[in-house]
């Protein structure tokens, strides 16, 4: 499976430089059994686990005056299941990895 992403992004601050636009999609519920370690014997539940990072575009010193625009394919990976799965949307300086602005997004209904 594969899941086609269009971004379109205003910005809202000046940024020096050019950003990356990161997509993450991420998984919730996930269990663990430790069976080594201070957990030993435990059984634990993570959540926001990234299963897949993509840079979707990189944006050469952009201006808040124009949207800017990219697209990427996510290929989604085995036991995917959009019910347990978020995505974030975030603007990344490369030179210095400072994240100049993010935002939680829902996973479109036919992904």
């Amino acid at each position: 499976m594969e899941l086609q992403v269009t971004l379109s992004v205003s910005l809202r601050v000046k940024v020096e430089g050019n950003v990356d636009a990161m997509i993450a999609i991420f998984e919730n519920g996930q269990v663990t059994d430790c069976c080594k370690g201070e957990n030993r014997g435990r059984v634990l539940t993570n959540d926001r686990i990234v299963r897949s990072l993509e840079k979707v575009c990189t944006f050469q010193a952009p201006t808040t005056k124009k949207p800017i625009r990219g697209q990427a394919n996510i290929k989604l990976w085995e036991g995917y299941t959009k019910a347990k799965c978020g995505m974030v949307v975030f603007l990344q300086n490369p030179s210095s990895m400072e994240v100049v602005g993010a935002q939680l997004l829902d996973l479109p209904n036919d992904a």
